[in-house]
């Protein structure tokens, strides 16, 4: 490889974020919402089923060689925090049910999503990665909304899940996706998993 192509190697920038997943009885659940929710035909870019997840930090255009950095990021915040569980609880929108643009299950784990998201700011923030100014909330994105056609119908069909128990998973690990945009939706390729530390105390 000359020098020049090296260059264009280590300066190729591919679309990342880091998340957590749910487990399979989860993911199921979710899938047959989904399902019942693209009944209404709502106007309603729903996401894949193979590639649910919970966002905590999104990259954006990342270059390759900045890959192995931001694995040793992950795995410094990775290292402080012990596995825990959450609950998917609730169906929303962003920015609000009467102008909905994203609709979501909302998160519920006692505030560690919100902790791990905090500290990847701070450990990416050096990479060039800029934290975010937005508040944390952790959920989980159902569908983006193209436009409100039949958001009527779809607006009944989840009232009955505005405050309902959807199931609980375990965080055991940060993963590195990639994000490939594509016309049929964006397809998630894991880069890496970071599994997280010993609960504080506990020895090798």
């Amino acid at each position: 490889m000359n020098p020049e192509q090296k260059g264009q190697q280590e300066n190729k920038r591919i679309r990342t974020f880091i998340a957590v997943d749910v487990n399979s009885a989860l993911a199921e659940n979710i899938a047959a919402l989904l399902a019942s929710f693209a009944k209404t035909r709502a106007d309603v870019r729903w996401v894949r089923t193979d590639g649910l997840h919970i966002t905590l930090k999104f990259l954006g255009p990342t270059r390759e060689a900045d890959l192995p950095s931001v694995q040793a990021a992950m795995s410094a915040v990775a290292d402080h925090h012990a596995p825990w569980q959450i609950e998917l609880r609730g169906v929303g929108a962003f920015p609000s049910l009467k102008r909905p643009r994203v609709l979501w299950v909302g998160v519920r784990d006692g505030g560690q999503l919100t902790e791990v998201a905090r500290e990847l700011d701070q450990a990416l923030a050096p990479l060039g990665f800029a934290p975010e100014e937005r508040a944390f909330q952790p959920h989980l994105t159902l569908g983006r909304f193209r436009s409100l056609h039949r958001w009527d119908a779809l607006e009944e069909a989840i009232k009955p899940y505005l405050d309902e128990p959807l199931g609980a998973s375990e965080v055991t690990e940060l993963i590195l996706y990639e994000s490939d945009l594509r016309p049929g939706g964006a397809v998630y390729t894991r880069l890496c998993q970071i599994p997280l530390g010993k609960k504080k105390g506990e020895t090798a």
